[in-house]
């Protein structure tokens, strides 16, 4: 079978001269003679919740942890914010596929930053949505992402597939109090609207300032 392949497909030069053949050659062999390899699976968990109506909504057999940190710079006289590194460590049980679970843990981060940062909807006087487009509702591109570190967590989860766990939800929901936190943490103020804006950090900075300034007078 190698030297089938060798003769027909001359870019082959790593091919061993020996021995059985290795799992890299054999997906060469099945990718060009039946294109890309795909498995698929289903698990299901066990019943949950009761049996009331609603009850296995968002109801898991398990919960994966998560634990960010998020490194920002503030511009204090324009409020603007550059998020400049988040790290997340996620317990999603066992790792079946560790790339695609630092693509999920990436693409979570992401999100919660056009959360906490960006996303709005707009509505005019008579409750229309006036940025109903991806050109006025803004979320982050490429360009906005900061360096991302995904530290996976692993665990044994009995109740799921080969000891997984979620790597969805759980990884999104820190992603929003660790940004908060870090520009509390290099402004001195506490942002409670999202998207936190350059116009309501300048606004929660002269705020601040009245108080300081109402607090000297008496």
């Amino acid at each position: 079978l190698r030297r089938e392949y060798r003769r027909e497909h001359t870019g082959f030069l790593d091919l061993p001269e020996t021995g059985p053949l290795t799992f890299r050659e054999a997906s060469r062999f099945a990718f060009i003679e039946q294109g890309s390899i795909v498995g698929t699976g289903e698990y299901k968990p066990p019943p949950l919740g009761g049996s009331f109506k609603g009850a296995t909504v968002g109801t898991s057999p398990a919960f994966g942890c998560s634990a960010q940190v998020a490194e920002v710079s503030v511009d204090l006289e324009t409020g603007e914010v550059t998020v400049d590194k988040i790290t997340g460590a996620h317990d999603c049980g066992f790792a079946i596929n560790r790339t695609q679970v630092e693509g999920q843990m990436q693409g979570s981060m992401m999100m919660g930053m056009g959360e906490a940062l960006m996303e709005q909807i707009q509505y005019d006087q008579k409750g229309r949505i006036v940025n109903a487009n991806l050109a006025e509702y803004k979320i982050p591109t490429a360009i906005d992402m900061p360096a991302l570190e995904s530290i996976i967590i692993e665990s044994n989860e009995p109740n799921g597939p080969y000891g997984a766990k979620e790597v969805g939800e759980g990884a999104i929901m820190p992603v929003i109090p660790c940004l908060l936190n870090a520009i509390y943490d290099a402004t001195g103020v506490r942002i409670e609207e999202l998207p936190v804006t350059p116009e309501r950090i300048i606004a929660a900075l002269r705020g601040a300032d009245t108080e300081q300034d109402q607090g000297r007078e008496r």
